[in-house]
């Protein structure tokens, strides 16, 4: 007991003289970029201020229940593009986008899991204000937005290393949104139609569109990350894993989180299988033109090689 105290005396005395240790344990690396184009604002130091906290508050503290090593360490941007400012309320009002990549096994390549624009986020900040979170009592809205994001991006990158592998992280996203149904943004009506905070939990927990969630592991781990040591069969992987989500893409072609995979990915498609043999380059672009129609057109240029 007596040596246990001891080395819990100087555990503390460490963290207390170098007050930057935890960001070697970081998971998530944040890049915050704060916009005022639209904001008529002729003192901008508070926006200075906003930008600080929200990249202390997301790069100050561990938001995974694994040890990352530093290769391991998930990228993410978030941009903040602030329209309205109320200094009488302290209330903002801003649109929001947030994106993150993984890197892709033995290369220079990142791909890009999750890229998402929630407009009209509205939230209280004074300058220099404490950012307080609490898990499962959330009372202040910017930090239960960045919080929830963290998670779901957590999620989206460790449903691409193991099946449904970011069920934990999309777990704790949706705790966050139930604790916050007293504010705006986090309700059913909230936002533009079904593409906001509240459908994009429910798309994610959704056994319906479990598919889309199985198959982010086969595209990544499976065919991007083989792809390497053998371009074939990882494509083919990627077909598969394409594959697998066709009916859902059929049923519920305007899930949130539908729309975002396509979003995001589409560009990635027409790269993959630009090299492929004619045969396959034709079975994919009728595949993807049922499939994403909003880009189908873009699907043509799979044949310039």
């Amino acid at each position: 007991m007596r040596l246990k105290k001891i080395i819990t005396i100087l555990w503390v005395s460490v963290l207390l003289l170098h007050p930057f240790q935890s960001v070697h344990a970081q998971d998530v690396t944040f890049t915050v970029n704060i916009l005022s184009q639209r904001l008529q604002l002729s003192d901008k130091s508070i926006l200075n201020s906003l930008q600080t906290s929200i990249t202390e508050f997301l790069n100050g503290r561990r938001w995974s229940k694994d040890k990352i090593t530093q290769q391991e360490v998930l990228k993410a941007t978030l941009v903040l593009d602030v329209f309205a400012y109320d200094p009488s309320r302290n209330l903002f009002s801003a649109d929001l986008q947030i994106q993150s990549t993984r890197p892709v096994f033995s290369s220079n390549y990142t791909s890009m899991l999750f890229n998402l624009r929630e407009p009209r986020v509205t939230f209280e900040y004074q300058q220099f204000q404490a950012m307080d979170f609490q898990e499962g009592n959330n009372i202040f809205n910017l930090t239960g937005v960045l919080a929830f994001y963290a998670n779901i991006i957590l999620g989206y990158d460790y449903d691409s290393f193991g099946e449904l592998g970011g069920s934990f992280y999309f777990d704790r996203a949706k705790a966050i949104l139930d604790a916050s149904q007293s504010m705006e943004g986090w309700r059913p009506n909230d936002g533009a139609g079904n593409q906001n905070r509240f459908y994009l939990i429910d798309n994610l927990l959704s056994e319906r569109l479990k598919p889309l969630r199985l198959a982010m592991y086969r595209y990544h781990r499976q065919g991007l990350d083989i792809m390497h040591k053998d371009v074939v069969a990882g494509r083919k992987e990627i077909e598969e894993a394409l594959k697998s989500i066709q009916d859902v893409c059929r049923i519920l072609p305007n899930a949130i989180i539908i729309k975002n995979f396509f979003f995001v990915k589409h560009k990635e498609i027409i790269d993959i299988f630009k090299e492929a043999p004619v045969a396959e380059k034709n079975r994919m672009i009728d595949m993807l033109r049922k499939m994403d129609v909003a880009n189908s057109a873009e699907y043509e240029n799979i044949r310039k090689s």
